[in-house]
Formats: structure tokens, sequence, C-alpha cells
């Protein structure tokens, strides 16, 4: 049986303008961008399509992926700007052995909402493809949840969306 992935809109993989190595998604939201960043700042509302995992939105604080076996990634945030016109959120990711990146969560408004772009830099090749999964499933769950529907369907097409990749 096939699951069918939230979102097929597949994340771009390649060097980026600066000459990194990074990972970048664009996804609409059909929401302000106030209402797209409260899903990722406030704990109560990450922990609906993330469990287990914090970002505190706030320069210096603490940022903590958990997936369980799979590994954690943590870092601090190093810029947040909740949005007005445009909203930024940055952190560093440290995945244990591999080179410490960064990740950009942007919002900005348009007519249908929000396009939220991540952009996660400065990667090494090698984890790329997994790191891309991963962000593809999380940004289908934040999708879900933000229109208030259940998230397991994102999670369900997790080894589809890693053939994408792969």
């Amino acid at each position: 049986m096939t699951t069918r992935i939230p979102n097929p809109l597949r994340g771009e993989l390649g060097v980026g303008s600066e000459g990194e190595f990074r990972i970048r998604f664009e996804r609409v939201l059909a929401h302000a961008p106030g209402r797209v960043w409260a899903w990722i700042a406030e704990p109560e509302r990450l922990e609906r399509w993330l469990p287990g995992c914090v970002i505190d939105a706030r320069v210096g604080g603490a940022v903590r992926f958990d997936f369980g076996d799979e590994g954690t990634a943590t870092g601090v945030v190093t810029e947040a700007v909740p949005p007005g016109d445009r909203g930024v959120l940055v952190h560093s990711w440290r995945w244990e052995g591999v080179p410490d990146s960064v990740v950009r969560w942007t919002l900005e408004p348009v007519a249908e909402g929000t396009l939220l772009t991540l952009v996660h830099s400065e990667l090494a090749p090698d984890p790329a493809p997994d790191f891309a999964t991963g962000w593809h499933v999380m940004l289908d769950a934040l999708a879900l949840a933000a229109e208030g529907e259940p998230t397991e369907g994102a999670w369900a097409a997790l080894g589809e969306v890693a053939e994408f990749y792969a």
C-alpha cells in the first residue's frame, strides 16, 4: 500500500549563492505570518506537530530536535524577529558526527497567506538527503497542524519521502 505524501513539493539540495551546500524549502501556508510563527515558536503548538522538540524563539534560546533512536540535534537561536512584515528565526544545528550547520526560517506575507522558506546551510553533502527527508516531513506536519488536521499522515509518509531524496 502506498502512503499519500501530504506535500510532494520537493526541497532543493545543492550549492547556494554563497558557495555553501544547503537544503532549501519553500512552502505557502494559508495563514498570516504571525499565526505560522506561533506554530513554530509556541511550545504547546510545536508539540502538536513536532513532539519532543523545543525551539525557544529568542536570541540565546535553546533548540532541541529529539528524534529518539535516530538522534538529536541541538542548537542555539542566533536571530529571532517575530513577523511584522517578515519574520526570521535562525539557529545553529549540531548533530553528532557531522559539522555544525545553520537553519534559517523566513516568513513573508503573500496573497495566499505566508511564504515559509527554510534553508539549512553549510552542510556536508553526505547527511543532506537524510536531513532533507526530515525537513520535508516536518514542514508537512506543520502545515497539517496549522490547518487543525492530524499530523500522522506526514510522519507515515517518511519512507516514501526518503525515496525522493535518496
